[in-house]
């Protein structure tokens, strides 16, 4: 499967600027040279809310808003899935896999009185067709002033895949003893859903990547804006040099996949880049800034192994891209793993 992840800097409120700066990201991409197309966490308006008051104006319907548009022309141009998060405001749920999706519009949304909202991902199929809808689970602290907890939890769900896209290791966990369906058993995530609920300690460390191993998940897609706490010097210095840091955190929420004997599943990180207004998580002082890791990746992990087949730096814009058939670049090795 040729899977892409597309990392940028999207500027608080600034939702047109911020699909005009993806599609710069993306014009050296050529139509039918992908299958997957990830996006981060509220790509186009942002993440760093304080307050519903301030997200209000940028809430979208429920599949129907300026995200789903995007994603709905940028599935049909490159011909491949296009998976987007965005900021919900709950009109009518689409089932997590229709055949009449609601069509997206510019039309302007009227709320109602009382209003529901979602931090959500939607993902598109190469025809336009909404093939998954989901909301975050485990909400931050910054979700939690406007957005509520998904109703029915992490969701997966058979995918369809362009026919080329499949190989028989992509269903080495199918219990199918047909031909190979064009399927994938992929689960959702968005960011802090990979985390202990609320980080309560008394909440299971790995309960999403243990939840995704029960339900035998085969591809996991996982749309972020994780922060991180480097300064913005030292990011700005080294553009292209991953966040070692943040990758490791994510490697050891995802452990009990990495420990599946099973089989390998594949694992597809969007995260953003770059700074927004506000206060970090780990201080008082008001307009620091918030910084985001970056360090989008592509791998597969299983077997007791984690092998990357690229991964960007934590403070570039750009595009990363992986035939997850091929080779993998790197494997990484944890320290108890050296000795």
């Amino acid at each position: 499967m040729r899977v892409a992840s597309l990392q940028f800097a999207p500027q608080l409120g600034r939702v047109q600027e911020n699909i005009d700066r993806a599609n710069d990201l993306l014009e050296s991409i050529s139509p039918n040279s992908l299958d997957f197309l990830v996006l981060p966490e509220l790509a186009f308006t942002g993440y760093n809310f304080p307050s519903l008051a301030a997200i209000k104006p940028h809430l979208e319907p429920t599949a129907a808003g300026p995200t789903t548009k995007w994603a709905t022309s940028t599935a049909l141009r490159l011909h491949c899935l296009v998976s987007v998060g965005y900021p919900e405001l709950f009109s009518a749920c689409p089932p997590s896999n229709t055949t009449n999706p609601p069509k997206p519009t510019m039309t302007p949304f009227l709320p109602p009185p009382s209003l529901t909202a979602y931090n959500s991902t939607v993902t598109v199929s190469p025809t336009g067709e909404i093939l998954a809808h989901y909301r975050k689970t485990h909400l931050y602290y910054t979700d939690e002033s406007w957005a509520q907890e998904s109703p029915t939890g992490w969701l997966t769900l058979p995918l369809p895949l362009p026919s080329s896209s499949l190989t028989a290791a992509d269903n080495s966990n199918s219990n199918s003893q047909g031909p190979l369906a064009q399927t994938t058993r992929t689960t959702f995530g968005i960011c802090m859903d990979l985390n202990p609920y609320q980080f309560r300690p008394d909440a299971p460390a790995h309960e999403f990547a243990q939840t995704a191993r029960e339900h035998q998940c085969q591809c996991l897609v996982l749309s972020t804006a994780w922060l991180t706490h480097v300064p913005a010097a030292v990011l700005a210095a080294e553009p292209q040099r991953p966040d070692l840091g943040t990758l490791g955190c994510w490697l050891e929420l995802l452990q009990p996949l990495v420990d599946d004997p099973a089989g390998e599943v594949i694992a597809v990180f969007a995260n953003r880049c770059g700074e927004e207004p506000g206060k970090m998580f780990y201080t008082d002082v008001e307009d620091t800034g918030v910084r985001y890791a970056g360090t989008s990746w592509i791998g597969r992990i299983g077997k007791g192994k984690i092998r990357v087949g690229g991964i960007m730096g934590g403070w570039e814009e750009g595009v990363v891209a992986v035939d997850t058939e091929e080779e993998m670049a790197w494997e990484v090795r944890t320290k108890a793993e050296d000795g």
